[in-house]
């Protein structure tokens, strides 16, 4: 029952999410979002997911995520028998840094970030 519960109180949450993010983009107060407020709830979303993903890999808040960070990710990745993801993470950061880096500082910023998770070909 209390997995039942924490269940429950996430759905609550995630649908007050979902609730305040179309009013936010219900710009004729209708109740119903046509095509342009839908791509702007949908523009929303993007951001706000590659800012969490950005954030889930930057450990120490600064806004860069550098090759300690990665190194930490990846020995985590590896401790808990994902070889096959560390692997892939650890090719996936030095490709960004590679090719994304724009400002060769040897870190990856949101900016670079986004730009870098926009060019990914889905395997």
């Amino acid at each position: 029952t209390e997995t039942l519960k924490d269940e429950a109180f996430h759905f609550d949450g995630m649908k007050d999410m979902v609730k305040g993010a179309i009013a936010r983009n219900d710009v004729k107060k209708d109740g119903f979002l046509d095509w342009n407020e839908y791509m702007a709830l949908m523009m929303e979303a993007r951001s706000t997911w590659l800012l969490a993903l950005f954030n889930k890999y930057d450990l120490n808040n600064d806004g860069e995520i550098d090759q300690s960070e990665m190194d930490k990710i990846v020995a985590k990745m590896n401790e808990s028998g994902n070889t096959t993801m560390a692997k892939d993470m650890r090719e996936r950061f030095d490709s960004m840094l590679a090719n994304f880096d724009a400002n060769g500082d040897g870190m990856i910023s949101l900016t670079e970030f986004t730009e870098a998770i926009k060019s990914l070909k889905v395997k």
